[in-house]
């Protein structure tokens, strides 16, 4: 990938400002303070049989970067709204979109973090949140003045992440959230990651890998802005902020559990679904995933993680026909603990949560 992007995100200012009646006199900002962001190390491979709950996620995942922070993460663009009157936009929250068609418990999500910095020594906690989705919620570029697209309505669930937490060891290594209860869910939602609460002087920063450019339609991809001198906030397709586009998915994953219903009552969701049982499960015990997919496909990988990201157990299962199978897990392969285990099937991809006690 070797586009430069200039954002145009401050052109946003001129829409979602002005509409609170704040002064238009001299507002500039879009035309004047347009920047470079530069994407970078963007040959940072993962194999697609690393994932873990993924929804359509390339295979290379990138860290893009921009003078004024980064483009999935922390950023902090400055302008004037009149001479000598400078203006802050700030990325508040990014979100990334899930299509289904059934009904799921959504318990919490898995991130990939490229980067952190604790500037401040008291870095605020981030937040993940679960919204439902809504028409005419988001702007769909810097110039429409009113919501015209899809885009989070209402906060379903919402779990504090500390910064602690915020992993960034390696490329594959996950951050993961739960939500105090899951939230049984059939329709289509977002997962996002708030950040509001790091700007501050100085600003503690962190920043979301993405995929890279095209493998994504970016109808699905969110960033929530933010303004200093107001407390207007509006979200927007990541993809109606830049130049030419950046048309990504971000590294931010759903992560459901059981439903209350067989499996073959539950719903497909991107061409999969899975249970186990027994689960909770006993270390003496065999453990049985039973997974489906809607049609036929040429490699599938299921994997057990651990709650440190750790892979414990993997099973290529190859290719399959569309249908019902059942993969066993030995007794004695997992100690007592909460694991999370994933199918990867084409295109589609699934996690779930597993217990397994003494």
């Amino acid at each position: 990938m070797k586009k430069i992007y200039s954002s145009l995100s401050m052109l946003l200012i001129s829409a979602a400002v002005m509409a609170q009646g704040l002064p238009t006199s001299g507002l500039q900002v879009g035309q004047s303070v347009a920047k470079e962001i530069i994407p970078i190390n963007n040959s940072m491979a993962i194999d697609a049989t690393d994932t873990l709950g993924l929804e359509e996620f390339g295979q290379n995942i990138v860290f893009y970067s921009s003078p004024s922070g980064y483009v999935f993460g922390t950023n902090d663009l400055e302008g004037e709204l009149s001479p000598g009157v400078p203006i802050h936009q700030l990325n508040l929250q990014y979100a990334a979109g899930y299509i289904v068609n059934g009904d799921y418990n959504v318990i919490g999500a898995m991130m990939w973090f490229g980067a952190k910095a604790n500037v401040s020594g008291s870095p605020a906690d981030l937040k993940v949140k679960m919204y439902s989705l809504a028409d005419n919620k988001a702007r769909s570029s810097a110039t429409v003045t009113q919501p015209d697209v899809i885009g989070p309505n209402s906060v379903l669930a919402n779990v504090n992440l500390p910064f602690a937490d915020v992993d960034t060891a390696s490329f594959n290594t996950p951050t993961y959230a739960f939500f105090d209860a899951p939230v049984w869910y059939s329709q289509d939602f977002a997962i996002s990651v708030d950040l509001a609460d790091l700007y501050g002087t100085p600003t503690d920063t962190v920043m979301l890998y993405a995929d890279e450019d095209g493998d994504s339609d970016g109808t699905y991809t969110w960033t929530q802005l933010g303004f200093d001198i107001n407390p207007t906030v509006a979200w927007a397709l990541s993809t109606g902020m830049l130049q030419g586009g950046l048309d990504v998915n971000l590294a931010i994953f759903a992560i459901v559990s059981e439903s209350e219903t067989g499996i073959d009552e539950q719903g497909f969701l991107n061409g999969v679904k899975m249970t186990t049982y027994p689960n909770p499960a006993v270390g003496a015990e065999n453990i049985t995933i039973q997974y489906a997919v809607e049609s036929s496909v040429k490699k599938i990988d299921i994997n057990i993680y651990d709650m440190n990201g750790k892979v414990v157990f993997t099973a290529a299962e190859g290719a399959k026909a569309g249908g019902l199978y059942n993969l066993n897990v030995p007794a004695g392969t997992l100690n007592a603990g909460s694991y999370i285990y994933a199918i990867e099937a084409g295109n589609g991809r699934m996690a779930k949560k597993l217990e397994v006690l003494k």
